[in-house]
């Protein structure tokens, strides 16, 4: 059952991705809430709502007159990032393990790719 996130939630998602992948750099300044609500077809009501959110987090920081700049608190930035891969890596467990695949067929899956291409499911 899933459920529809409202739009700033997943712009959120977005920027947040962004700045633990590294595409958005520590101190790198954003675009403008003007050019993000253009980029992601919303109101800027919405822009500024998902950047008060990060804001929050610690992700981002503003200078009034300068706009908004990614956190350089590189620390945060692994830990968030850390978190999104265990929420990952748990969902994938729970997928395999609805598939009925235990931990050990799991490390036969990865240490064996052929296997994979041998049962005609690559």
């Amino acid at each position: 059952m899933e459920t529809t996130l409202p739009t700033y939630i997943k712009i959120m998602q977005i920027i947040r991705q962004e700045i633990v992948s590294g595409i958005l750099e520590p101190n790198q300044k954003i675009e403008s809430i003007k050019e993000l609500a253009k980029k992601y077809k919303v109101n800027p009501n919405t822009i500024q709502r998902a950047l008060v959110n990060l804001e929050e987090e610690g992700l981002l920081r503003s200078n009034r007159t300068a706009g908004k700049y990614v956190t350089d608190n590189k620390l945060l930035i692994k830990s968030i990032r850390y978190k999104e891969a265990r929420k990952v890596t748990e969902e994938f467990i729970s997928n395999l393990e609805h598939l009925g695949i235990q931990p050990d067929e799991l490390v036969r899956l990865f240490a064996e790719p052929e296997l994979s291409r041998v049962m005609g499911t690559a």
